[in-house]
């Protein structure tokens, strides 16, 4: 997925400028393209701040340049424990999860891996095109690359991770040095085994929803190089 977002949103910038010959224009493209998911995105922080009673500033939704990168958006988070902070980050990741779920099984494309590992291709097709015939297909598809592409918590959003990972990896290895090997109930299994299988199909629904985007752009871009007889340098 990091490698798809950073390869589509390098791409689909050239793309723009290409299109454009002009670098302003092309990044205004490219904010516009992924409103959806900033909003996502940035709301996702704002809100858990604010239900773990964390002070919040300015939320800004607009582009900037800021040493040679573009940001689309920010929220001011106050100061909180690294547990809080964590949540914060984080809680774009599980907004987009949760979204990238929902769009799927309204789009009735939950189905389509069980049918394309089964390798049932005509009932696969059959299911895809029933799909693609609601009214309001396309929009949910660009809705589902918008809030994908926005949704992997930034090196800020990050920051906080580390000293909470390292407790709970200290406290980890102090319960295991100590012999303790906790038993999960039948219900924590099960409820682990559902959370598991959410996460692998939004997040592959996602993956194969950049790969067919990275197709298309870079056919696109290939097409409009030639034409005009440019090529962006990444």
């Amino acid at each position: 997925m990091l490698l798809l977002r950073r390869w589509l949103e390098a791409h689909l910038q050239g793309l723009a400028y290409l299109l454009t010959g002009h670098r302003a224009v092309a990044q205004w493209i490219f904010f516009v393209l992924f409103l959806p998911g900033v909003l996502v995105h940035e709301l996702s922080h704002w809100i858990v701040a604010r239900l773990l009673g964390v002070r919040t500033g300015r939320l800004e939704i607009w582009p900037r340049r800021q040493k040679g990168v573009l940001w689309l958006g920010s929220v001011q988070v106050g100061h909180a424990d690294p547990l809080r902070s964590s949540l914060i980050g984080l809680a774009p990741l599980v907004t987009g999860s949760l979204a990238a779920a929902a769009i799927g099984t309204h789009l009735r494309l939950d189905a389509l891996g069980t049918m394309a590992i089964q390798g049932n291709w005509q009932a696969f097709w059959l299911a895809l095109g029933t799909s693609a015939r609601l009214p309001d297909f396309w929009l949910w598809v660009y809705l589902l690359f918008a809030i994908a592409n926005r949704m992997l918590p930034s090196p800020a959003d990050r920051k906080p991770w580390r000293p909470l990972l390292i407790f709970i990896a200290l406290v980890t290895l102090v319960l295991l040095l100590s012999g303790w090997t906790p038993e999960l109930s039948d219900n924590v299994r099960t409820w682990l085994r559902e959370a598991i299988h959410f996460l692998i199909y939004a997040m592959t629904l996602i993956v194969i929803i950049n790969l067919i985007a990275a197709i298309l752009v870079a056919a696109l871009e290939t097409f409009v190089s030639v034409l005009k007889q440019q090529r962006v340098v990444y």
